[in-house]
């Protein structure tokens, strides 16, 4: 446990403050994606001649499209996703692989023509920035817009200089940024950082809220982040709100504990990917099986991940847990690599890859 009980100049850590969503749309004060709370924030700052940071991990403008009269949502024809609009480009794109096909003007399962873009990336939240202070110097830092070789240091100087009044970003904002005028963090969409189906949720959850939380009142004034979230309540909120890391480390190193998860054991991810999908399932079964010959190894699955299919390939998912006290690491690595050998060697299941992935993080 490394701890940095003073901040940089000793400045005070700022006030964290919950937006109750559900509340927010049952008064009706919401305005697009922007709950009264966050509007009176940014204009309160706006008007002392602040300057903003807003989080949103997510690019694109909306997470998906879909038909309004048939629900269909346009599908990645490489990957198991929906794709991502991205408004800038007119186009429909994956994230995984790139493919991308113009945004449709029918909906190419019924011919509706009510196709609605769903759910909120950085291209919609700048749009509705823009929208809401007109006035405002608004940059977006994603991407998109740092593809090129001098696109993230122009935005960072610009906003540096002052030019960019409000910096809407992914996790490009969250770190290393140290700015005299940031005196609010806006965080968006909190509650997808922490339901997502793997062991260290809360804690990369804890860790970006924290992190971008950091960039406000970093000299003498105080400052404030706002957390929009339909769950308030929620344990990991109170523990950022108070700043409470110990709490959070106690809590979680307990939680391990009871599913024997790290830092109480050591895991190994094993993907395996085969283009045709019956292959993939028996080779995860037989692999899978195989393993749980080897002494004191823990094997969970053959599981199908939530993205079951990247660039063509179907992907199976296996977790082996071995004690951390386990000693002879090296026989269980070879052990795993003669049922490898012998998978591949099957004529059945030539062409099937394994990746391993050791203490993943």
């Amino acid at each position: 446990l490394a701890s940095l009980p003073t901040r940089f100049r000793s400045s005070t850590l700022p006030e964290i403050k919950l937006v109750d969503m559900g509340q927010e749309r049952k008064q009706k004060s919401i305005k697009g994606s922007l709950s009264s709370v966050m509007l009176h924030g940014i204009s309160q700052a706006l008007q002392k001649k602040e300057q903003v940071i807003l989080f949103q991990n997510r690019r694109g403008y909306s997470p998906f499209v879909e038909c309004e009269d048939c629900g269909h949502v346009p599908q990645c024809i490489n990957c198991s996703v929906s794709l991502t609009y991205h408004q800038f480009k007119s186009s429909l794109i994956c994230h995984y692989c790139g493919y991308h096909e113009p945004l449709p003007t029918m909906c190419p399962s019924c011919n509706g023509k009510r196709l609605l873009t769903l759910g909120l990336g950085t291209e919609k939240l700048e749009e509705e920035i823009k929208l809401s202070f007109p006035d405002a110097t608004v940059q977006r830092m994603d991407l998109d817009t740092t593809r090129t070789k001098t696109g993230y240091s122009n935005i960072l100087e610009g906003f540096e200089e002052g030019k960019t009044d409000i910096l809407v970003g992914t996790q490009m904002v969250t770190k290393g940024l140290d700015f005299d005028r940031v005196n609010l963090v806006g965080v968006f969409d909190a509650d997808r950082i922490i339901h997502f189906p793997d062991f260290r949720s809360y804690e990369r959850a804890f860790q970006l809220i924290t992190q971008v939380s950091g960039r406000a009142g970093r000299r003498d004034s105080l400052g404030q982040v706002l957390i929009q979230t339909h769950n308030p309540k929620h344990p990991i909120f109170r523990q950022i709100t108070t700043h409470d890391v110990i709490g959070f480390l106690e809590e979680q190193l307990y939680d391990r504990k009871q599913g024997f998860y790290p830092p109480y054991s050591r895991v190994i991810n094993i993907t395996l990917k085969h283009k045709n999908k019956s292959t993939c399932e028996r080779a995860a079964d037989q692999f899978a099986n195989h393993l749980k010959t080897i002494r004191d190894l823990y094997v969970f699955g053959p599981a199908e991940p939530i993205i079951s299919k990247i660039r063509n390939e179907f992907i199976q998912s296996i977790m082996i847990k071995i004690p951390r006290d386990y000693g002879r690491l090296s026989s269980i690595k070879h052990q795993i690599k003669l049922q490898e050998d012998a998978l591949l060697n099957e004529a059945s299941f030539r062409g099937t890859k394994l990746i391993f992935d050791v203490d993943p993080n």
